[in-house]
């Protein structure tokens, strides 16, 4: 009887060790949306320097931020049998001209997993987003729907302020713009008067 209880747990605690560890592949990828965007916020972002953007001259971000809560896509959670729940995040990029955009990103959840963010893909592109071991968020443009035959917009990558109707600022998915690593940073920084991180 007690070997039974012993294999019980040992089995129970096996089960679970997925969600311990975020469910992360071996590569570090994947995140449970509560673990990088719980109930009280979470900021992550990047300011790139004028040596780095002399080392990229392709690059047309200055400085990414993504900010947001769980709390939304907790709610819709229970009417996942009619809607996709999905983890909305504020995107806030600003360019190399001097311009910036912001807007509101949905991110559909699957399996406690997000699957991509973008919100009227065809039309304003998407990403993919990873919470790495090092507790950093690693963005992907590869723009998957960009691909597609006849997409809604000519301009390929994603957008913070794109619609299917306006213009919006694009970041393409090319080589320099593809991969963004942003660190945790304070509430404050992805606020209205955002300090510089």
């Amino acid at each position: 009887m007690r070997r039974r209880l012993g294999l019980a747990r040992l089995l129970a605690v096996l089960a679970a060790f997925p969600l311990l560890a975020g469910g992360a592949r071996a590569e570090g990828t994947g995140f449970v949306a509560e673990r990088a965007f719980p109930l009280a916020g979470a900021c992550y972002g990047r300011h790139y320097d004028a040596d780095h953007i002399a080392r990229h001259p392709g690059q047309v971000v200055t400085a990414i931020h993504l900010s947001g809560s769980s709390r939304g896509l907790i709610a819709t959670r229970p009417l996942a049998d009619r809607i996709d729940p999905e983890l909305d995040l504020t995107l806030r990029i600003a360019f190399t001209d001097g311009g910036q955009a912001e807007g509101t990103v949905g991110c559909p959840e699957s399996g406690g997993r997000i699957r991509r963010c973008g919100r009227s893909a065809s039309c304003a592109g998407d990403f993919a987003v990873d919470l790495l071991p090092d507790g950093r968020l690693r963005i992907v443009n590869d723009d998957a729907d960009s691909r597609i035959a006849q997409p809604a917009v000519a301009e390929p990558g994603f957008s913070p302020d794109a619609a299917c109707r306006t213009k919006g600022r694009f970041v393409p998915p090319d080589a320099q713009n593809r991969v963004f690593l942003l660190a945790r940073l304070p509430l404050s920084a992805c606020g209205p008067k955002r300090i510089r991180d």
